[in-house]
């Protein structure tokens, strides 16, 4: 008479309910992926001359972030250049690992701060007024001044996004033998895609803002292009999130290597059922 100790047909069974559950589990929770980025100034010459603050990045695996570029670069960045001359550039990025990324760029005076806080929210702290000269009108010097001028924008994996732009009292000026007068004043929250303009001089576009998909949106807080002079245009506070995702899971066991761990479990198994059979057949 066989007799079977009453722990090994246990053992056994165990064996393969836990390589059965270890290939169940071997794919991990789905991880959400973001992205973004953001630049605070580009002045384009005419004849093909370029200053850029460059544009910071941020992206994430659903476990871990990393950012690259300068999130708050000098003036010098802008090189040999007399459009801006004082005043701060701000282009900080977040991606975030439950798959939310946001940005936030553009210019302030000086002593101003960008930052994203919880929940990605653009925090900006405006300085003394900033100053950009965008050319001349005759004897008139053209000026674009403000506290602060940025974009921001935030998006999910849902898919979603938005974003908006903050003008801080932001004015076009004209400048003759030392007086100044103001053209524009421009809105504090421009609607999207709002176009102004100064006739013969300048055409300006506040809060462009542009998708290629599904919870992607690009946002530009400012863009001039002028009509006459040397400067070809200005494009302040480009901000960039998304399109985040949800990414396909990695599994802990290969696809490779499942067979053969299913197949181990079916043999656990087998050998659970048999020496249960067997224990059964000898106490009968």
């Amino acid at each position: 008479m066989l007799i079977v100790k009453p722990g090994i047909g246990r053992v056994a069974t165990a064996l393969a309910a836990g390589t059965a559950l270890a290939v169940l589990v071997a794919t991990p929770a789905m991880a959400d992926t973001s992205q973004s980025s953001a630049s605070a100034l580009r002045i384009d010459l005419v004849g093909g001359g370029v200053a850029s603050s460059g544009t910071a990045s941020a992206t994430n695996d659903g476990t871990t972030e990393s950012i690259s570029g300068n999130t708050n670069p000098s003036l010098a960045v802008l090189g040999s250049q007399d459009v801006i001359t004082a005043g701060v550039l701000g282009q900080d990025v977040r991606a975030f690992n439950d798959g939310t990324s946001a940005a936030c760029a553009g210019v302030a005076g000086a002593s101003g701060t960008f930052d994203i806080g919880a929940g990605g929210s653009c925090l900006v702290t405006p300085g003394a007024e900033v100053s950009l000269t965008l050319g001349t009108n005759g004897l008139a010097t053209i000026a674009l001044v403000a506290d602060a001028i940025y974009s921001s924008c935030t998006a999910t994996s849902a898919p979603s996004a938005t974003g908006t732009t903050s003008l801080v009292n932001a004015r076009l000026t004209s400048t003759t033998a030392g007086i100044t007068t103001t053209l524009l004043s421009l809105p504090a929250n421009p609607a999207p895609n709002t176009g102004l303009s100064v006739p013969g001089v300048l055409s300006i576009t506040l809060n462009e803002q542009t998708s290629s998909t599904s919870g992607q949106l690009s946002v530009t807080a400012l863009s001039i292009d002028a009509l006459a002079g040397t400067l070809a245009s200005v494009t302040i506070g480009e901000s960039n999130c998304g399109p985040n995702a949800i990414a396909p899971p990695i599994p802990v066991i290969p696809l490779a290597g499942a067979p053969i761990a299913l197949g181990v479990g079916a043999i656990a198994a087998g050998i659970g059922f048999v020496l249960h059979r067997r224990r059964a057949t000898a106490k009968g």
